[in-house]
């Protein structure tokens, strides 16, 4: 009760403040105009002029005034269009984003792809909604992707397996959506303070993915199958490969300095491969065996 009355008395009076605001201030802006000679004009000097100079004297003090005051109404309309102008773009983009969400539950391939293309034109026009967009994206992937299929190879086997569990193959590139929702990922613009964390697409099917280009510096790629991706000069710096299957993946100019990933994971990608790396791989238990040549 006590917070109800006290809404409702800042509602009233928050208009009254206003009002008695503007009253003071052209109050003041009326006697600056009335005493604008006084305050701008020598006395002295005003004092001796003839009646006509002192007349146009005054007249040029007042108008001095009056244009001043005219110029901070201009400039304070000016803010307040440019603040309403902000808020109306940031509402129209909260629009466009809210809209794209709603594009991704579909169950039409095609309105998915739309609105991850929403989703991408968001996270470009507005800086503020990067971070949220790139969350997305990345819950958008890890939801539709199927995991590794050694995942449970720890797990005891079926003495007698059951009828029709057998696990059907994991498909040898990605789905229309995934691919798009990865490449808007990988296209995404250098904003990494906007970023809550590295991009995490560590233990997924990413085979035959296209990530040429990508920005994924920093990236959790641990025990990701990659087999047959194209990451042909991506930005690969810091990213973590620990496990990653990189069968075939053409790893031509691709940017790995800090990464970690050892020299078998490199060879596995047979000759699609440059070394750009800072400093060589971590030595693997087969390197230590048998010195290099």
């Amino acid at each position: 009760m006590a917070v109800t009355v006290r809404t409702r008395a800042v509602a009233i009076g928050r208009p009254i403040a206003y009002v008695l605001g503007g009253l003071l201030a052209l109050t003041l802006y009326g006697l600056a105009i009335w005493q604008a000679p006084e305050l701008l004009v020598n006395q002295d000097v005003l004092g001796k002029a003839a009646p006509e100079q002192r007349l146009s004297a005054e007249h040029n003090a007042r108008l001095i005034v009056i244009s001043i005051g005219g110029a901070l109404v201009v400039g304070t309309g000016l803010l307040y269009t440019a603040r309403n102008y902000r808020l109306a773009h940031r509402g129209q983009v909260t629009d466009r984003f809210t809209k794209a969400l709603e594009r991704l539950g579909s169950d039409e391939l095609y309105v998915r792809i739309g609105g991850i293309h929403a989703l991408e034109h968001v996270m470009r026009d507005s800086p503020d909604h990067h971070g949220d967009v790139v969350e997305v994206l990345v819950a958008f992937i890890r939801d539709r992707v199927d995991r590794r299929t050694d995942e449970s190879a720890d797990e005891p086997p079926w003495m007698h397996p059951p009828i029709g569990t057998e696990v059907p193959a994991l498909p040898d590139e990605l789905a229309s959506d995934v691919q798009a929702a990865v490449t808007a990922l990988g296209k995404r613009p250098d904003r990494a303070e906007r970023e809550r964390g590295r991009i995490n697409f560590g233990n997924l099917h990413l085979m035959g993915a296209q990530l040429s280009d990508a920005q994924l510096q920093g990236a959790n790629l641990l025990y990701a199958q990659l087999q047959g991706a194209n990451l042909l000069y991506a930005q690969l710096q810091g990213a973590d490969l620990t496990g990653a299957q990189l069968q075939g993946a053409n790893l031509r100019g691709a940017q790995l300095q800090d990464a970690v990933v050892t020299t078998e994971q490199l060879q596995s990608a047979g000759e699609n491969w440059e070394k750009n790396l800072s400093q060589p791989p971590p030595m693997t238990e087969t390197d230590q065996q048998e010195p290099r040549r």
